[in-house]
């Protein structure tokens, strides 16, 4: 029986020799499993500097041995906090707050080190640091070779590595086939799981409602299939053809554009889905209420509507807020737009067995970045797709080797396919 929390990644911890030349920059939620990472890239890097996302008020842990940021969210903004004492406060605005905990941390924390000699590593979950240290880098040019690259776990973070010139190469996990496949249907699981809990406790229930999924790719899929035993009543908006015609060969309804009362609004996409066209076409419409909650990260699903949503009288309800707006029409947001896995402070997304693939993929891809330093191009990298990274071999290995740990059997090579994985996952990178 093997007693490691997470077995996989700490294999692969006690196969190699430890990297004391770098700093790595660990941004992810704040949550004991992001902690457990951290300190895992601790023992292989030997220096971390840790962010964490403030989709909820929890703290970090006491007596941490390296620099960890967090945030508390106000009804003025966010107090920004350095292992749990006051830094600064921040005006609103959730990516503000982020950006601004990355900067504290170069400047306070990975500039000494990069002073001293070390590489600076990036390893995150959401894309969130790459305006930031393009500009500390521009104010401190004389350490631009001393950063070996970037890995990302999420697809919007992939995107946000594509945005600009890239200085160092980014790696990205975001299309595995564990990420796509396999976390996607534990992640569908737990946010159909968290719904139910939040209307359960608003004195409501999802089954028999009028769904309405936006975006039906890699998570919007996963999330129909465990919407389903629910008996619920699903429509699909897509805008790309190639995945409608999917939606409709799994025996879905595609969107005819009209609101029904209490119809259940999920955001699936990974960027701005629900415009404020379609908050007017609400608003005009014969639905007298609606719900939106997000299954993709950060709060980019609705903030498209959020300066409409100001207008509107608030009510705060259990872990969501109703927006009533004249004449009586009423949104119900749930966890603030943010994703629904992670907003709950008293509970992890997933569990460290869940994880274990995801950031057992991370610590390679950031591995091989300090092995092929100077080596690789300025450029996104898929890990399970790029030769550099060892291909598809190295990422079916490292499965195969997560299930015989696990005791799990599955076909992985089939289990919650999308149709259209391939396409999508060049998509991710803009190839297609």
């Amino acid at each position: 029986m093997n007693d490691a929390v997470m077995p996989l990644l700490e294999s692969l911890l006690s196969e190699r020799e430890r990297a004391e030349d770098t700093v790595v920059l660990h941004i992810n939620h704040c949550m004991e499993n992001s902690f457990y990472f951290t300190e895992q890239l601790k023992k292989e890097f030997g220096q971390v500097v840790f962010v964490a996302v403030p989709y909820n008020d929890r703290g970090v842990p006491e007596g941490l041995t390296y620099g960890a940021y967090h945030g508390i969210q106000t009804d003025t903004g966010y107090i920004l906090l350095r292992n749990n004492r006051k830094a600064e406060e921040q005006p609103p605005g959730f990516l503000r707050a982020v950006r601004r905990m990355i900067a504290l941390a170069l400047e306070h924390e990975v500039r000494e080190q990069l002073e001293q000699g070390r590489r600076l590593l990036v390893v995150e979950d959401g894309g969130y640091h790459y305006p930031v240290l393009s500009q500390w880098l521009s104010a401190h040019p004389r350490f631009v070779d001393s950063v070996l690259g970037s890995v990302e776990q999420t697809t919007a973070g992939t995107r946000a590595s594509k945005e600009g010139k890239l200085l160092y190469p980014a790696v990205s996990v975001a299309r595995s086939a564990y990420k796509v496949r396999v976390e996607s249907y534990f992640v569908a699981d737990r946010v159909v799981g968290e719904l139910k809990r939040m209307l359960r406790r608003q004195g409501s229930f999802i089954d028999f409602r009028d769904v309405l999924l936006i975006g039906y790719g890699i998570i919007g899929r996963s999330v129909a299939c465990c919407l389903s035993l629910n008996h619920v009543h699903m429509q699909v908006y897509d805008t790309d053809a190639e995945i409608r015609k999917t939606a409709k060969e799994d025996g879905l309804t595609l969107w005819d554009g009209e609101f029904r009362d209490d119809m259940l609004v999920m955001g699936n996409v990974g960027k701005p889905s629900f415009t404020k066209e379609m908050l007017e076409y609400f608003l005009r419409g014969t639905s007298g209420r609606i719900f939106l909650a997000s299954s993709s990260s950060k709060q980019v699903e609705f903030e498209e509507v959020f300066d409409l949503l100001a207008g509107a009288q608030r009510t705060r309800l259990y872990q969501a807020d109703a927006y009533r707006f004249p004449g009586g029409k009423e949104l119900i947001l749930l966890a603030q737009g943010f994703p629904l896995n992670f907003y709950d402070k008293s509970s992890d997304s997933l569990t460290y067995g869940m994880i274990d693939p995801v950031f057992s993929e991370m610590l390679l891809s950031a591995r091989t970045l300090w092995e092929q330093r100077g080596r690789l191009q300025n450029r996104t990298y898929l890990f399970g797709v790029d030769e550099e990274l060892g291909g598809t071999e190295r990422e079916t290995g490292l499965l195969n080797r997560w299930m015989e740990m696990n005791h799990l059997y599955f076909d992985s090579a089939t289990f919650n396919r999308h149709p259209n994985e391939e396409r999508l996952r060049e998509k991710a990178l803009g190839r297609k």
